[in-house]
């Protein structure tokens, strides 16, 4: 855990990492007017994303998707946000690279601090939103990647590994879905209101916000329609291979089944007829030759070979 304060005459910015109950009783010392529910929602790891709006601040939940290189799958990060006339407070569990560059930034370059905080607490929370949203253009994009390199393979032989991959992008799509979309309505909420501690003019930073939000939806819900489609069309392709293999087993029993079937009889241990005759095994190697070449030629007059 750790409270990192930035401040200039104009802006304080407080960021925690990793709260834990010390840390909301400090900041609720700090600003008694922020509400307890929300401050208590700081301690949870996992809000829906929503933006509670009172008289004098607002509380805002944002989900960032996040890669987790030892499971090998997106999760999702919160981010949980007061802002009032002044102040800007994040709390959040520190691995958020926007976040911490932004942090890091203004902490060691004195310039950029004044050059940022300079504008008031609303400008500075459009530039951190805008900063973990564009951090989701990438991932986005690498589906679009991970797209374009199924459909060159897709008539490939190896369709279990391309199952394989398109079930797990499927998966990461559904996920960093799941995770953006509820969030259009929360930005919404930021251009609809009118409170006196953020800008009017913001507005249409806002809207920006919510465009960028949107774009990135419509691209998700575009990939799933095609990660959708590709499953499908493997699965076409898939079975396609499985009836040829069916069909070439088939041909293949119903042409040895006369040599099978009398072997099986002149295998048993019982007297038949003609079996102590000397041609009879030059008889039978013929016969069976004979039905084999008449079955190949009965099955290629049908078109079934």
């Amino acid at each position: 855990m750790s409270t990192i304060i930035v401040s200039t005459d104009r802006v304080t910015w407080t960021d925690i990492i990793s709260p834990v109950a010390t840390d909301i009783d400090e900041l609720s010392q700090r600003y008694p007017h922020f509400h307890q529910l929300n401050l208590h929602d700081c301690l949870n790891p996992l809000e829906i994303p929503k933006l509670d709006h009172y008289d004098n601040h607002l509380f805002l939940v944002v989900h960032v998707p996040l890669w987790d290189a030892h499971e090998q799958l997106f999760t999702r990060t919160e981010v949980d946000i007061f802002i009032t006339k002044g102040v800007l407070v994040t709390s959040h569990q520190g691995n958020l690279l926007p976040l911490n560059k932004m942090l890091d930034c203004l902490q060691h370059d004195e310039n950029e601090k004044l050059r940022r905080l300079s504008r008031g607490a609303s400008p500075f929370l459009y530039e951190l939103l805008h900063g973990l949203i564009d951090e989701c253009f990438p991932i986005v994009n690498k589906f679009s990647h991970r797209l374009h390199h199924i459909e060159k393979t897709i008539f490939s032989k190896n369709t279990r590994h391309l199952l394989y991959e398109i079930a797990k992008l499927r998966r990461d799509i559904i996920t960093v879905r799941s995770i953006l979309k509820p969030q259009i309505g929360t930005f919404h909420q930021l251009i609809e209101g009118d409170w006196p501690f953020i800008h009017d003019e913001l507005n249409p930073y806002w809207d920006n916000l919510s465009d960028h939000l949107t774009q990135l939806s419509m691209m998700l819900d575009e990939y799933y329609e095609i990660v959708v489609g590709l499953g499908d069309t493997v699965d076409t392709l898939a079975s396609h291979r499985i009836d040829e293999v069916v069909h070439l087993l088939t041909v293949v029993t119903v042409i040895t089944l006369p040599v099978t079937l009398l072997s099986a009889i002149f295998g048993m241990n019982v007297a038949l007829p003609f079996s102590q005759h000397p041609l009879m095994f030059y008889g039978l190697i013929v016969f069976s030759f004979g039905i084999t070449a008449w079955l190949l030629w009965y099955l290629r007059r049908r078109r079934w070979l």
